[in-house]
């Protein structure tokens, strides 16, 4: 994985577990600006940083490397619906599931 998608997939990891950078900095205790850098690709975390972070987001290394693998080809708006969607009950799959039917005919 390049620099740039490190700092894609800490985004995306964190956006979809619904924390803010504030947060993910305070549970590592390190400054927001420095969790934005790497968001941001204008920094990248060395090893121990990363599993610091990752820490903080539930996951370790391998997961991490194995969801970046997983989202790096589908577009990141597609990314968050997905990242979204998990957080939804079985029923308001099933709306949202028809919703998008009506919409796809529709159009």
């Amino acid at each position: 994985m390049d620099k740039l998608n490190i700092g894609k997939q800490l985004r995306s990891l964190r956006k979809s577990l619904n924390l803010t950078t504030q947060e993910v900095a305070n549970r590592v205790n390190i400054s927001q600006s420095y969790i934005s850098r790497f968001e941001n690709n204008r920094s990248v975390p060395d090893v121990d940083m990363l599993s610091k972070i990752l820490k903080a987001l539930g996951t370790d290394m391998a997961s991490f490397f194995s969801y970046a693998e997983d989202n790096q080809s589908i577009p990141e708006d597609l990314a968050q619906l997905i990242e979204m969607s998990k957080q939804l009950t079985p029923e308001e799959r099933i709306k949202l599931t028809e919703f998008l039917n009506v919409l796809k005919r529709n159009t």
